[in-house]
């Protein structure tokens, strides 16, 4: 599983060989009862892998499984 740190450090290559850092959104889910699910994944990527899950609880990230 990739962490958070793991996933904000990802480099991409684009097709020209031109490498950059991609932009991140915080996508807010429904909240449960632990706390706000959010997602946080690469802007403009289709893939799943680019994308975590997580509870909120006040200052705190937890890792939701789902």
């Amino acid at each position: 599983m990739t962490t958070l740190e793991q996933l904000l450090k990802k480099k991409v290559t684009l097709r020209n060989g031109t490498i950059y850092q991609p932009d991140f959104r915080v996508t807010i889910q429904t909240p449960k009862k632990d706390g706000q699910h959010i997602l946080i994944h690469r802007m403009q990527s289709t893939k799943s892998d680019d994308t975590l899950e997580f509870i909120v609880k006040g200052d705190k990230l937890i890792p939701y499984n789902g």
